[in-house]
């Protein structure tokens, strides 16, 4: 007699990732989640540059959650094609759903950091958190990595490879074209 696993997936991500991604994937479900998640991402990465502004609007988020869109697919397209290198057999859509859902603890995390710096808390008492979110941060690149292997059907190490050989390539251009967008954005003084 076999026992059917009742778990929901979403929550198995957090202490299982390699075998709650492989179940979502291979269900074929949460793909648009995963994109929503990367917007929200984005949108709270962007939150910081409203700070500055005098009269902030919801233009920051709304390019904020659009270059987090860009990006997954970006990503996903880089570490599907750079993953045939060290023999992964997967799809764009099976990879950007991995790389999705593995940001949600560094969207939570963002999330709080930011929530902290909204409500102005003391720099002093943020820094006594530090380590604790260190190991967010660690924590959510380790569900990446398990995330992602399990879409690519690679060692961890493989993928591991294949994560630096990603973000290596797209470094350089993202940040050349970022200034660029930047000086040609600027208001001048």
């Amino acid at each position: 007699m076999s026992t059917k696993n009742t778990q929901n997936p979403l929550l198995t991500l957090w202490y299982k990732p390699s075998t709650a991604m492989r179940e979502l994937l291979d269900r074929g479900q949460h793909t648009m989640a995963a994109v929503m998640i990367a917007a929200f991402f984005g949108a709270v990465q962007s939150g910081q540059s409203v700070r500055a502004q005098e009269e902030p609007g919801p233009l920051p988020f709304v390019l904020g959650g659009l270059a987090g869109v860009i990006g997954l697919y970006l990503f996903g397209w880089l570490a599907r094609n750079f993953g045939r290198w060290f023999g992964a057999d997967t799809t764009q859509k099976e990879t950007r759903t991995a790389l999705g859902f593995g940001l949600l603890p560094w969207t939570l995390l963002s999330v709080v950091l930011s929530f902290m710096l909204a409500v102005q808390v003391d720099a002093e008492q943020i820094v006594r958190y530090a380590p604790f979110f260190f190991a967010i941060f660690v924590y959510g690149y380790v569900i990446i990595l398990l995330s992602l292997s399990a879409a690519l059907r690679l060692s961890v190490f493989k993928t591991f490879l294949c994560l630096v050989v990603t973000v290596l390539v797209s470094l350089f251009p993202l940040t050349l074209l970022a200034q660029l967008l930047a000086k040609l954005f600027a208001v001048p003084a």
